[in-house]
């Protein structure tokens, strides 16, 4: 490899270093822990949503926007559900929201 090259190499690896992380899709292994890829994120390493941890309801229509039963409910994250997934830093990713 000749200066040139090396130089331009140098340059590419360090405009990398400052772009932000994609956003990527990962798939939940239980309730509080997900795995993108070979890297399995659960603890103080991922940050979830609350409603994505609790549930919730969503408005069936303007007349009754506030009516809340079995079929309105939206379940908790659980194994198998597919999310997407942002690196803050390398010990920190937020679940941004369920995928479908």
């Amino acid at each position: 490899m000749n200066a040139y090259e090396e130089i331009l190499n140098v340059m590419r690896n360090e405009g990398k270093k400052d772009n932000t992380a994609p956003i990527q899709i990962g798939i939940m292994t239980g309730e509080r822990s997900c795995r993108i890829g070979k890297l399995q994120l659960s603890g103080s390493d991922l940050l979830v949503a609350e409603h994505l941890n609790t549930g919730y309801h969503y408005a069936v229509c303007e007349e009754n926007p506030s009516k809340k039963d079995k079929e309105t409910f939206i379940e908790p994250l659980k194994s198998g559900d597919k999310v997407a997934v942002y690196r803050v830093d390398d010990e920190c990713y937020i679940i941004l929201e369920r995928l479908v």
